[in-house]
């Protein structure tokens, strides 16, 4: 069994550089005087390429441990994106619907959640406030919508 994948593997190999070799040679004679003659054979030999080597997977039995590690991976993704769920997802679309919105702007001033200041920088996550006394302070944009907002001065 092994050595009907290693015999397959060396064919498949030894197909590839010979179709490449006379794929080659076949288009720069029939059509060498055309610019980009050469991108056409790489374009062929990678595609003639690309399906062989899906081929050798399969021989050696490499797709399905491929597939299992994805799967895995897609897992993980969820578990991820459902843990991340209240806290980006939530800010994302708070920050969408601040950032339309046309009453706080940049260079409002604004109290929300008790901390007062001037909105500098309006993000998709977060929205950043400069208060009197120099500090910057980063509040995620679910807070403009969960908390009392008050509008001190609104943009001009």
């Amino acid at each position: 069994m092994l050595t009907h994948k290693l015999l397959a593997t060396i064919l498949i190999l030894a197909s590839i550089a010979a179709f490449r070799l006379l794929f080659g040679t076949l288009v720069s004679r029939k059509l060498g005087k055309l610019v980009g003659h050469g991108s056409l054979t790489n374009l062929v030999s990678i595609i003639l390429a690309t399906c062989l080597i899906i081929f050798l997977l399969y021989i050696w039995n490499i797709i399905p441990m491929i597939l299992s590690v994805l799967a895995a991976f897609g897992v993980l993704g969820g578990a991820l994106a459902f843990t991340l769920k209240d806290i980006w997802i939530s800010n994302a679309f708070a920050g969408i619907s601040l950032i339309g919105s046309k009453l706080i702007d940049i260079g409002s001033e604004v109290e929300v959640g008790g901390k007062r200041g001037k909105v500098i920088e309006m993000t998709l996550t977060t929205t950043k406030l400069k208060t009197k006394d120099g500090c910057i302070i980063m509040v995620p944009n679910r807070k403009f919508k969960e908390d009392i907002v008050t509008i001190i001065k609104a943009p001009k």
